[in-house]
């Protein structure tokens, strides 16, 4: 029971309704927390208008926890990179993630992810003093591509304008203000590791790995196809290299696109706290200290993450809110990709998965009642995903539910 519902047991008062996102932002300290975080590319005016056109174009972002959404126009804040404009330089995307809710129950809340876009990359490139050029592409079978390290250090690339055939590989090149050059190269293997460890683009691989029938793997196959790593594979390789080589470039630790590199691969991975981000001391300990990003408490080896790239899919009618975080305590301060790194504190070690609050297992009926209070196939069909541990006979029995309940979708 939150706070606010033991205060209105003890009193007999009705418990306040939890703030919108919009509420939030007519708060005067939010636009102060803001202000103080921005740097000179974006106001915090701006930011504030542009998080409402954001949640406008993307109503579900006004259902996930405000902290979250306060976190990430922080983050974007502190960048400077506008939000889900056409510039696509960063973005606020609604994402459905499995947690153990306060009540000790296991439930979907929807949160704010926040995510770095290819063009982002290169606008904090060319922000950084060091960096005079930068050009970052994907590599295919039909390129003309050649690179050498040593004393006769070159890179030579010419993009095919037909046929250019499969996706081989990634690179970075930066020429910097003293006239030195530095490349980085990702082989395909590199950038396909890189793409596993997105959490969205794992879990949709896995919805198409366990689906049962023909059409639930069309289904499942089409939400990934929506997904940045299908859509826009060449820029995602692209901006992979570009990370990669901002921990190699001479570049200030609290440059920021070092600490963009830092903080896109933790949110990728879906370990970024962005509830922490709210407060101006946190921000400033990563954008200015260079600080490492706040990982989230339990870790995501701790959750079981059911995620969909610009959606969200609930579990029937359990989908839970998050309780909205109070207002931030005090708060204060094109299609390519960059990023570079100094040194950094090590990350703390991870808890043991062990030691992770394992979710209950559901009996046959409650992922009976489950199914049948589902509002669409792709609800039902996650409940369904929880019977595994169940024997055969009573799986097949639910999936035969399904099968009947949404036989003309």
């Amino acid at each position: 029971m939150s706070k606010d519902a033991l205060r209105a047991a003890a009193t007999g008062s009705a418990a306040e309704p939890p703030k919108t996102i919009f509420q939030y932002l007519d708060d005067a300290r939010v636009k102060q927390g803001i202000a103080a975080v921005a740097g000179k590319y974006l106001t915090a005016e701006r930011m504030l208008r542009l998080c409402v056109m954001a949640v406008k174009k993307t109503p579900k972002l006004a259902a996930c926890d405000p902290a979250t959404v306060l976190g990430a126009m922080m983050t974007s804040a502190a960048l400077g990179l506008e939000p889900n404009t056409v510039q696509q330089q960063a973005f606020l995307i609604p994402y459905s993630t499995r947690r153990k809710l306060p009540n000790g129950q296991w439930g979907d809340v929807l949160e704010c992810q926040f995510q770095i876009g290819y063009r982002g990359f290169i606008t904090l490139a060319y922000r950084s003093p060091r960096v005079k050029r930068l050009m970052a592409e994907a590599i295919h079978a039909g390129d003309h591509f050649k690179h050498r390290l040593g004393s006769g250090t070159f890179l030579e690339y010419e993009k095919a304008l037909v046929d250019r055939g499969a996706l081989i590989g990634a690179f970075s090149y930066v020429q910097l203000e003293d006239g030195g050059e530095v490349a980085c190269v990702l082989p395909l293997e590199e950038v396909l590791k890189i793409r596993g460890r997105s959490e969205t683009y794992k879990t949709l691989v896995r919805y198409v790995e366990n689906a049962q029938t023909d059409q639930d793997r069309a289904k499942a196959h089409a939400k990934l196809d929506d997904t940045p790593w299908v859509l826009w594979e060449d820029d995602m390789a692209a901006k992979s290299a570009i990370k990669k080589h901002a921990k190699l470039l001479p570049i200030a630790s609290n440059d920021a696109l070092a600490v963009a590199a830092e903080v896109d691969n933790r949110a990728e991975g879906g370990g970024l706290d962005l509830r922490a981000m709210t407060t101006v001391e946190q921000v400033r300990e990563v954008f200015e200290e260079g600080g490492e990003p706040p990982a989230l408490p339990d870790g995501t080896a701790e959750q079981e993450a059911s995620r969909e790239a610009f959606g969200t899919v609930a579990r029937g009618n359990q989908q839970a809110t998050a309780t909205p975080a109070a207002a931030p305590a005090e708060p204060e301060r094109n299609q390519a990709a960059a990023s570079g790194g100094g040194k950094r504190k090590p990350p703390a070690a991870a808890a043991p998965a062990a030691a992770a609050p394992a979710e209950p297992q559901r009996t046959y009926a409650e992922i009976a009642d489950a199914i049948k209070a589902a509002k669409d196939l792709d609800s039902a069909l996650l409940e369904l995903d929880g019977a595994r541990h169940l024997p055969p006979d009573q799986a097949k029995d639910l999936k035969a539910m399904v099968d009947r309940m949404f036989s003309g979708d």
